[in-house]
């Protein structure tokens, strides 16, 4: 039997990228084609609910050790490894639902494990095994508990899916970025462990110490992946020209993932950054798993339809017309280049002049991830007509929303033409937006709509929100550093290019090395304006006006739109990776 195993910090609810990819792969036919078996391994964050009601709405819990829950013998099974770690565990299934497709579905296991009171004595041999075998030093990270978190499941890892399957099953462990790294580093510590019928991957969904340094240059993308291409050409590591990257847990973690398999990278540029990290990485080791998008079945209708919900929400308290939606629905986090936005509309907004098209601007992003609640929604509405006006300080602008914001009131007092709206929000609904949207809105209607979706990232392994509007003639725009650029000139190799992707890295080409790392802020905004200056005709162009221009542009995508379907994507790129692995069991 072949178990695959996925480690991840969403085993119980999807929070995330990571959760969706997992809930795709879980309910893919050529993934249930290879794997008898999944079970989904990560932490207990919580006791939520009674014993028999912890693996949520969808969860049916088998054993639960706290709450001396047990529906079959399973306490003979783990008693022996709860009382030798001092762990409880949450053990049952899962149902995963395909949310666009509710006939396909895939009952999954799972297993968490609650590691607060683990056993010191044995936990500190096992870091110190890790030090003796991987040169990984836990008393530098263990003061975080993020880090010890990811750590302590680990410990136990092995002995509790061999207690649960047969050692003699084959097994394909992936590790969702570091967090499940320590859990299959472990495995080389038992004496038992076989390479032969354990297949370790790890699901590269982002390169963290490279997200860092980008975040933290003042060029940016346009400094770093100029510096990578030229060391590339050197041979000269991240490392060497960046100095060490250690003193963040996630990096050694990381690194150490070159000792498993495969890596899965979900963009191209993963793969390089990766390589830059570690340049003894054998390339058969790397491959591109690109991410996808949920297709389903609206019709031109429906765009239609949606668009006339989204027009009516805005236009009454725009007092104007509404023609082109624009979008940018996000983390609200600085690699997502919200900035480049406001660069690209004050462009924008004279061609709308000009043209005397009106457009509204709307991003949706928050830093509370969890949303408002609907109290103090209903609060700020009658207070000062939220979202339209924004006040600082909770239950309104927190931290970063606040320079958000001040980017966007700046752009308003000036533009003509568009004007643009900041949700700091978790969702789009009545509930979630109390007076702004009718009660048949949601979010999808707000994908559905959009004319036009912004995301410039700096840092950005892959792209799926980018994508989203793309079947509904929604044009992305994004920047080459984008994974999703890769993936969408594969796509559209041979056909029309219904989205814009801005490459600025070029603009900083030319510079040496010494000078991309100096470049200031002040810098690259003046390459970024000139990059969006001389290519915003071409991304006024792309965009569908007319009701004819949309419909074309709908059937035309509609005819190439499968390949960026997760179905066909997960068989192109992942399926073959995952049969060539599973072929090398013995």
């Amino acid at each position: 039997m072949k178990i695959a195993i996925h480690v991840t910090h969403e085993a119980l609810y999807k929070v995330g990228g990571i959760g969706e990819v997992i809930n795709q792969l879980c309910t893919s036919p050529s993934y249930l084609s290879i794997f008898n078996k999944t079970l989904l391994y990560g932490p207990l964050f919580e006791y939520i609910g009674s014993a028999n009601t912890r693996l949520g709405k969808d969860g049916t819990v088998f054993y639960s050790s706290k709450d001396n829950y047990d529906t079959g013998e399973f306490s003979k099974i783990f008693k022996p490894i709860l009382e030798k770690y001092n762990i409880d565990i949450v053990y049952g299934k899962r149902k995963i639902v395909n949310e666009l497709n509710p006939n396909k579905t895939s009952n999954v296991d799972v297993l968490l494990v609650d590691i607060t009171h683990i056993n010191k004595d044995i936990l500190n041999y096992i870091k110190y095994l890790f030090w003796e075998h991987f040169g990984l030093p836990s008393d530098r990270y263990e003061y975080d508990w993020d880090y010890e978190q990811y750590f302590r499941i680990g410990v136990p890892y092995y002995e509790l899916i061999t207690a649960l399957y047969s050692p003699n099953n084959k097994f394909v462990h992936f590790a969702h970025e570091y967090m499940g790294i320590p859990s299959l580093l472990a495995l080389e510590l038992h004496p038992e462990f076989n390479s032969e019928r354990h297949k370790r991957i790890f699901y590269a969904h982002e390169v963290a110490p490279v997200r860092r340094i980008v975040e933290n240059l003042g060029g940016a993308d346009i400094s770093f992946y100029n510096i990578l291409k030229k060391c590339k050409l050197s041979g000269i590591s991240l490392e060497q020209i960046f100095g060490p990257q250690d003193d963040w847990y996630r990096t050694p973690l990381v690194k150490l993932a070159r000792r498993f398999d495969k890596i899965f990278a979900v963009g191209d540029w993963v793969v390089e950054e990766y390589k830059f990290l570690c340049p003894d990485t054998p390339d058969q080791k790397l491959t591109v798993v690109y991410n996808a998008i949920a297709l389903d079945h609206y019709t031109f209708e429906d765009k239609i339809k949606s668009q006339e919900k989204i027009k009516k929400c805005f236009s009454k308290y725009l007092n104007t017309y509404i023609d082109i939606i624009i979008t940018h629905v996000c983390r609200l986090v600085k690699s997502k280049g919200i900035w480049r936005d406001i660069i690209l509309l004050q462009y924008l907004d004279e061609l709308f002049h000009k043209n005397r098209i009106f457009g509204v601007y709307i991003l949706l992003s928050s830093l509370v991830v969890t949303g408002r609640p609907t109290y103090e929604v209903e609060k700020m509405v009658k207070e000062y007509n939220w979202p339209f006006e924004h006040r600082e300080g909770w239950p309104d602008l927190v931290s970063y929303e606040i320079d958000i914001y001040r980017l966007i009131k700046n752009f308003n007092q000036t533009s003509k033409n568009i004007k643009a709206i900041f949700i700091n929000q978790f969702g789009f609904s009545k509930r979630k937006c109390l007076a702004l949207v009718t009660e048949d809105v949601e979010t999808r209607d707000l994908r559905i709509a959009s004319d036009l979706e912004l995301g410039m990232s700096i840092y950005e392994p892959f792209g799926i929100a980018h994508i989203e509007v793309l079947p509904f003639t929604g044009t992305p725009v994004f920047s080459t550093s984008c994974g999703v650029n890769f993936f969408l000139e594969k796509t559209f190799k041979n056909e029309f290019k219904p989205y814009f992707a801005f490459d600025f890295i070029s603009a900083g080409e030319k510079l040496s090395i010494e000078s991309l790392k100096k470049m200031t802020e002040e810098k690259r905004h003046i390459l970024e304006e000139m990059v969006i200056a001389d290519k915003v005709k071409e991304v006024f162009n792309k965009i569908p006006k007319s009701l004819k221009e949309k419909e074309e542009k709908f059937y035309k995508i509609a005819e190439i739109g499968y390949k960026l379907n997760w179905d066909y994507v997960i068989k192109t790129y992942l399926f073959p990776n995952l049969k060539e692995l599973s072929q090398g069991f013995k």
